[in-house]
This record gives C-alpha cells, structure tokens and sequence, in this order.
C-alpha cells in the first residue's frame, strides 16, 4: 500500500479573519458578510445570499420517524440550493438512506484487523457524527464556518473515535451560479493504523434530488444527468478520472445542477470517480484502483469546489477556478 504524503499537509487552504462561533442557547444566531448572512438553528447551520438559502450543515440528527436508529448522521451537508432556490441534494433518500447530500466517508477499510463500513450506516460497524462548529469565517467576498465531526468505530462493542474530521465550507458571495470551497482534514487520532482498501467508492459521496430517485415513486420525475470534464456521460464516465463531474436532472421548476471540482493538488488527482448507473449519486474517490492508509497521528486532505447552477451546467464558470484564496 502507498502511505499518504506528508506533503499534503503543506497544502491547507489558510482561513483569514477566523473567530470562534457564537454559542447557540436555543435561539436563532446571525452573522452577516456582504450579500451573504448565517443563521445557526437548533439543528443545522444554514448560509443564505439575501433570503435565499445556498446551504445547510446538519449538526442535529433529525431522520425520518420510520427508518431505524442506526442511519442516524450528522455532519453533511443537505439540502443544498441551486440559485432559484430548487433543491438539487437529498437526504435520507428512499431506498438509500445512508446517503446524504455532500458527504464524506470510507467505504472499505480495516480498523484492527476488524472490517468496518463507515458509509453503509446499516451495517451497524460505525457511524458519522457532527461534535461541534468551531469557528466562523467572513474574510471579504467570502462567509464560511468550521466543524468538528468524528468517524465512530462501534466494532468492538462500544462507538470509539477513529478519525476526526476539520471540516471547513466558504461561501462565495455570488449569485449567478452558487459557488462554495470545501476543505476536509481527517486525522487518525487512535494508536493504530486505518487501512482504506481499494474499493468501488468511498471518501467524497454526492447525493442528487428525491426527483432523480426512480425509488421515490412519490417525488420521481427523472434520472439524473451525469458529464465529465472529459464529455463522458452516465456509464462511460464511472471509474475515469475527470478533473470535474457534474450532476443535474429535471425538477419541480426545471432543470439544476451542481459540479465537483476536485482541487488538482488533492491525493492521486486527478481523483477517480464512481457514478452510478441508475441512482442519482456519486463518489470522489482514490481508492478506486488502490488503496492507502492513513497512521496514527497522520492527516488526509481533500479540497473541493462546488457550483451549483441552474439550467445546463455552466462550463465558462468551471473554467474560472484559479484557486487563489
């Protein structure tokens, strides 16, 4: 196996103007930049441009009262807004409810020489949940927040923190497509190695609309699109190596989006992909053709865009990333 580069942790997007987040008693807490403002509820954060929300981070646990305990998570983020206000994510989607909007998670790995399954909640071997939002963000032209999430084992008979996860969004103050960056650092904070073994997915899980789920027979208006920086779309486009993968399909007030853009300094970019044949998800993942590890005490780093559009996707826009915060 390849163990990850220590290099990578020299590549961290630095934050400007951090400050520690308001303390929320209940209420409803504010903080406002430019177009964009912030409101921490009770059970998620949400960024709004003017009224319109772009995003939510769930930090409270609110599944459907008919699925069991064990798809319990927190720590993503869903729903997630196109600029008409249509909702292009899902979460807790029929027949997949372990799958929720933008969300980060290893699939096969071995923990102790134990088999654990972070992505497949039912499986009962581990869970992902949300500890706390730690900082807020409002440098000029961006608003953004970090959290603190921790990657449970429950192998061995009791839930123990494995990897815990720096989650970091910022929320670009535009309007015409949506435009958020992502950083996610996960360190092993145990005394013992976690194998992530090549694997179909896992790591980066997208989830699309209830409206692209052909099991939501209730919402179902569609499948979802799929297209790659290199033109492949649906089935020929799972298991390349684009440098973005793109998402959208028909809903209630037409068609929207969003794209991934891996950052090109992550591990192993330009990172595979798995999109599914049928269902409206997909995973950025470099397991796919080989697996890595991550020691005690060692950091994974993944950085990402998202735009999310309505219409057809904006590739003028995608051409504009020049990574320079």
């Amino acid at each position: 196996m390849t163990k990850l580069p220590l290099l990578l942790c020299s590549l961290i997007l630095l934050l400007a103007s951090c400050g520690r987040a308001p303390e929320n008693k209940g209420g409803k807490e504010e903080r406002e930049k430019g177009n964009l403002r912030m409101e921490e509820l009770d059970s998620d954060l949400r960024i709004l441009y003017d009224d319109q929300p772009v995003l939510e981070y769930r930090i409270q646990s609110e599944i459907p009262t008919d699925l069991p305990e064990y798809y319990e998570r927190t720590g993503f983020l869903h729903p997630i807004y196109s600029p008409s206000g249509q909702i292009v994510s899902d979460g807790f989607p029929v027949g997949y409810a372990h799958q929720n909007g933008f969300f980060s998670a290893w699939t096969n790995t071995t923990f102790r020489d134990s088999f654990v399954d972070f992505w497949n909640t039912h499986k009962e071997l581990a869970t992902i949940m949300d500890d706390e939002v730690e900082e807020t963000t409002d440098t000029d032209g961006y608003l953004g927040f970090t959290s603190h999430i921790i990657h449970l084992v429950n192998a061995y008979g009791w839930k123990e923190p494995v990897l815990e996860e720096n989650l970091t969004v910022r929320v670009h103050d535009r309007n015409d497509v949506f435009v958020w960056d992502v950083r996610s650092e996960q360190t092993n904070v145990t005394e013992d190695t976690l194998f992530l073994n090549k694997h179909l997915y896992g790591g980066l899980g997208i989830r699309g609309s209830k409206h692209w789920n052909p099991k939501d027979t209730t919402n179902f208006l569609g499948p979802a699109e799929f297209l790659t920086s290199d033109g492949l779309t649906g089935d020929s486009a799972n298991h390349t190596h684009p440098e973005w993968t793109a998402i959208s399909g028909d809903l209630p007030a037409g068609k929207a989006g969003m794209v991934v853009i891996p950052h090109p300094e992550n591990f192993r970019w330009p990172v595979g992909v798995r999109v599914h044949p049928e269902l409206p998800y997909f995973s950025v993942s470099p397991v796919i053709k080989e697996g890595f590890f991550i020691a005690p005490g060692d950091t994974y780093l993944a950085r990402y865009r998202v735009v999310v559009f309505d219409g057809e996707v904006p590739e003028r826009v995608l051409v504009e990333n020049d990574w320079g915060q």
